[in-house]
C-alpha cells in the first residue's frame, strides 16, 4: 500500500474516531443508552485501527474487517462533509439574501442622518418570528 494511502487511512480513522466521540457526548445528553453503546463501540473499533495504522512497524497489511470500517468510516466522513457544506451553504445563502441588501441600501444612503434612519428601520429582527 502507498504511504500516501496509509497517511489517508490513519487520518480517516482518526477523524471518526473523533466523530463517534461527538455523537456519545451528543446521546449522553440526550440519555440515549443504546446510541451511546452503539458509538463507543465505533470509537473503540476506529481507536484501535488508528492505533494499528500509527504505529511505526505498520505494514501496510489491513484485514478485510479493517478496509469495511474505513468504508463505514469514509461515509461518516462523507456525510459530516456534506452537512457542513449545507451549513456553509445556508449561511451564504442568509447574507446574500438578508444582509448584503440590507448594507447595500445603508451605504448607498445620501449622508449620516439618511445612514442612521436606514439601519434602524432595516437592521430589525423580530424576535417572535425568530427561531
Amino acid at each position: 500500500m502507498h504511504k500516501k494511502y496509509i497517511e489517508l487511512f490513519k487520518e480517516l480513522a482518526h477523524a471518526t474516531e473523533v466523530a463517534a466521540e461527538q455523537v456519545m457526548e451528543y446521546d449522553k445528553g440526550k440519555n440515549d443508552e443504546k446510541g451511546y453503546e452503539t458509538a463507543e463501540t465505533l470509537r473503540n473499533d476506529f481507536s484501535a485501527l488508528y492505533d494499528k495504522i500509527k504505529d511505526p512497524a505498520f505494514d501496510g497489511t489491513l484485514s478485510k474487517t479493517d478496509y469495511a470500517r474505513l468504508l463505514v468510516g469514509t461515509y461518516i466522513i462523507i456525510g459530516n462533509l456534506q452537512d457542513r457544506i449545507s451549513a456553509l451553504q445556508k449561511a451564504i445563502a442568509g447574507y446574500q439574501a438578508d444582509v448584503v441588501p440590507k448594507l447595500s441600501k445603508i451605504v448607498d444612503a445620501a449622508d449620516n442622518d439618511a445612514v442612521h434612519a436606514l439601519a434602524e428601520e432595516l437592521l430589525v429582527i423580530d424576535e417572535k418570528t425568530e427561531a
